[in-house]
């Protein structure tokens, strides 16, 4: 954790805030099969969730107006955030909730179609199905299509978002969103026929 803050702090790119949240999911999902969570490790998810949305964003939406806002974000967001790193310490502490992670309540969260659930509804079921793919790992590759399904449509929901806000055309962002779901539900329904009952 501390090389990819080091890491961060020195180029401060995308790839590297990405990989160091993914760490820190994977740390916390570890911690909560035990009722723990990292102190530490909620504080960064917290604090980069907006930087991060940004940095997708700058890539997925083409509108330049748009563009040009993002970038102006990113660098507010940015000297915020690397403020923050300099002064986090990592402490095991309990979970704020106790979350079910067993295979059995994995399978339990993929039993309800994805095409009838709206935006806010899916990143919810993302996130659990994060903490399955990184406590599950014989079926680690099979719940990653599907959070990885979800994570795009939830990008490109937020592209949608932003360009109505801005009343840019939002179509080909709500037209990606549709297609990820999708996927997202065919993954959905291969991950059920493999699962133990």
């Amino acid at each position: 954790m501390e090389r990819l803050i080091k890491k961060y702090i020195k180029k401060q790119n995308a790839k590297t805030l990405h990989d160091l949240r993914i760490e820190c999911r994977r740390k916390i999902s570890l911690l909560q099969k035990d009722g723990f969570s990292d102190e530490g490790c909620e504080k960064i998810l917290n604090a980069s969730s907006k930087l991060r949305d940004t940095d997708v964003l700058l890539k997925i939406c083409k509108n330049k107006k748009i563009k040009k806002f993002l970038k102006k974000r990113r660098k507010k967001l940015n000297k915020k955030f690397l403020k923050f790193l300099k002064q986090i310490e990592f402490k095991k502490i309990p979970a704020k909730e106790k979350i079910k992670i067993d295979l059995i309540s994995c399978k339990k969260l993929l039993e309800k179609t994805f095409l009838n659930k709206n935006d806010k509804e899916l990143h919810r079921l993302r996130l659990k199905i994060k903490a399955c793919r990184y406590t599950n790992k014989d079926y680690e590759k099979e719940f990653k299509k599907i959070q990885d399904a979800l994570g795009k449509a939830h990008d490109y929901y937020k592209c949608e978002k932003l360009c109505k806000k801005m009343n840019k055309d939002f179509l080909y962002a709500y037209v990606k969103k549709r297609k990820y779901i999708l996927k997202a539900e065919k993954a959905r329904k291969e991950i059920l026929s493999i699962l133990p009952d």
